[in-house]
C-alpha cells in the first residue's frame, strides 16, 4: 500500500511503502521547509485576476515529483532500448531534486527576487533552494543523509547546475522537464483558461533520448559540447506544437495579464519601502507599521538575509501584515498597503492601445516619460517594460539555453522544433509588453491624449 494523496491534475498520487525514494519523499513533505510551500501561491497574485488561481507551490511540488517518476520510467525504457545501463542512484537524486526544487521561492516569488536585488541581494530562488537543502540546522539535510551519505550535496548540486551533465538532469531541467509538465496543466486548470491543448499521454509516449549540441564549436575548430536530453519523435510534432502554444498562451493571458503585473509592481513598491525603513534607525522601522521582530523587518535589516529569516517569509505573512501597514506612519507604505487590501489598483495604460507598431509605441512612451518623469521617479507612475514573450519565454527563466528548447527527431537527428514547424518559427520572435501604472486615474487619462 503506502501513502496516498488526491490531486486535481494527476488524480491519485501513491507513495509506495516498498520504495525507499517514495518513503523519503513522504517524510520530506512533512518537514517545516516543505510545509511552508502551503503558504506560497504558485501564481503569486494571479488570484486578483483569476479567483481560482489559489493553488500552492506545495501541491505543484508534489505534482512535479509524481511527474518525475513517470519521466524516470521513460528514461529506464530508453536506456534499455539503447543498450545502456540505468543508474538508479542518479535517478533518485533527480526525484528528490524534483520534489524540493521550489523550496527557495520567497513571497510572490519573482517579485520578491526583484525586491532583493534592489536591496543589493542578487540571489535567485534556485540559490535559496540549494542553501535550504544544505542548511545543517534544517530538517531537510538529516533526512537526505539518512537515505544515503552525501545525498544532500548531490541533490543541491543538481539544482545548482545551469548546464546538464547527464541525462538524469533532464528530468528537472530540459524542454520537457517535470516542472513544466506539471505547472502548465495545473495553471491552465486552476485559472480556467482555454490556453491550448496538452496531449500529455501522446507526448510521453513519444519521448526519446538523444544528444544535442549546447555550445557552438570553439574558434580553434574543436567539437561542440553535446549532452543527452529528452526529444520527441516526428509523430509527436503536432502535439509538440500545441504544447508550446499552450505555454505561449498562458504567458499572454495569465502570467503577463495587465492587472496581475500591476499588482506585482504594487507589492514590489510596498516591500521596497518596508526594506528601506528596516535598514534605517528604530524610528524608521516604527514608521513601517510593523514591529521590530516582524519577519519582514528581520530579513531586510542589514545582515538579516539568512536562511532562517528567509524561511519565515511567505505570501500569507505579507497579506496578513497589510492591515498593520495600512496604518503606518509612512504615508507611502500606508497608501499602497490600503490599496492592496481593498483591491484599489493603479490604473493601467498599455502601449498597445496606440497600435502594434513598435516605433509608434516608443515615440509615445518617450513623450509620456518626459511628461511624468518626476512621478515615475516617485513611483506614483510605474513603468513596466520587462515583460516579453516568445515561444520559449518564461518568467525569470533561461529559455535561451539550448537544452531548454524542444527538439524533434528528424530521422535519428534531433532538430530544434522551429526549424521543422512554420507555426513555431512565427512565434519565436519575442513580443514586448510595455505598460504604465498610474496611482491617479486622471493622470492615466491625460497620458492617453
Amino acid at each position: 500500500m503506502g501513502k496516498r494523496l488526491r490531486d486535481p491534475v494527476h488524480g491519485l498520487i501513491v507513495f509506495d511503502e516498498n520504495k525507499r525514494i517514495d518513503m523519503l519523499a513522504w517524510t520530506l513533505i512533512d518537514t517545516l521547509e516543505f510545509q511552508r510551500l502551503r503558504r506560497i501561491r504558485q501564481l503569486g497574485v494571479s488570484e486578483f485576476t483569476f479567483p481560482g488561481a489559489v493553488h500552492t507551490r506545495f501541491a505543484h511540488s508534489i505534482g512535479v515529483f509524481h511527474t518525475a517518476r513517470t519521466l524516470v520510467e521513460i528514461l529506464e525504457r530508453e536506456m534499455r532500448r539503447n543498450g545502456q545501463a540505468f543508474e538508479q542512484p542518479k535517478a533518485e537524486v533527480a526525484l528528490a531534486a524534483a520534489l524540493l526544487h521550489d523550496l527557495g521561492h520567497g513571497p510572490f516569488s519573482h517579485t520578491f527576487e526583484g525586491v532583493q536585488e534592489s536591496r543589493w541581494v542578487k540571489r535567485r530562488h534556485e540559490k535559496w533552494t540549494a542553501d535550504i537543502i544544505r542548511n545543517p540546522d534544517g530538517q531537510i539535510r538529516p533526512l537526505l543523509e539518512i537515505h544515503r551519505p552525501g545525498f544532500t550535496e548531490e541533490v543541491a548540486a543538481l539544482l545548482d547546475k545551469e548546464d546538464p551533465e547527464h541525462i538524469y538532469h533532464a528530468i528537472v531541467s530540459s524542454s520537457f522537464d517535470a516542472d513544466r509538465l506539471d505547472y502548465l496543466r495545473r495553471d491552465k486548470l486552476m485559472t480556467g483558461t482555454g490556453a491550448g491543448g496538452i496531449d500529455f499521454d501522446w507526448l510521453v509516449e513519444n519521448v526519446r533520448v538523444a544528444d544535442i549540441e549546447i555550445d557552438a564549436p570553439d574558434e580553434d575548430g574543436g567539437e561542440p559540447r553535446r549532452v543527452p536530453t529528452f526529444c520527441l519523435t516526428a509523430k509527436a510534432l503536432p502535439a509538440a506544437e500545441q504544447f508550446l502554444l499552450a505555454r505561449y498562451t498562458l504567458h499572454q493571458q495569465v502570467y503577463f495579464h495587465k492587472a496581475t503585473r500591476c499588482v506585482e509592481h504594487m507589492i514590489g513598491k510596498l516591500l521596497r519601502a518596508v526594506a528601506r525603513l528596516a535598514a534605517g534607525k528604530k524610528a524608521d522601522i516604527k514608521k513601517s507599521g510593523l514591529p521590530e521582530a516582524h519577519p519582514l523587518i528581520r530579513f531586510f535589516t542589514r545582515g538579516g538575509e539568512t536562511v532562517e529569516n528567509y524561511l519565515a517569509l511567505d505570501d500569507a505573512l505579507v497579506f496578513g501584515a497589510l492591515d498593520a501597514m495600512s496604518r503606518a506612519e509612512d504615508a507611502g507604505v500606508a497608501e499602497i498597503a490600503t490599496r492592496l487590501r481593498e483591491r484599489k489598483l493603479y490604473k493601467t495604460l498599455d502601449m498597445a492601445e496606440f497600435g502594434e507598431d513598435p516605433g509608434k509605441q516608443r515615440g509615445r512612451l518617450r513623450r509620456i516619460r518626459e511628461k511624468f518623469a518626476d512621478k515615475i521617479e516617485a513611483e506614483t507612475v510605474m513603468l513596466d517594460d520587462k515583460a516579453a514573450i516568445g515561444i520559449y519565454a518564461e518568467i525569470g527563466g533561461d529559455e535561451e539555453r539550448m537544452h531548454k528548447k524542444l527538439h524533434i527527431l528528424d530521422g535519428d537527428n534531433p532538430v530544434e522544433i522551429s526549424k521543422l514547424s512554420s507555426l513555431i518559427e512565427a512565434l519565436e520572435t519575442k513580443k514586448q509588453f510595455t505598460r504604465l501604472y498610474f496611482a491617479d486615474a486622471t493622470e492615466r487619462d491625460a497620458a492617453r491624449k
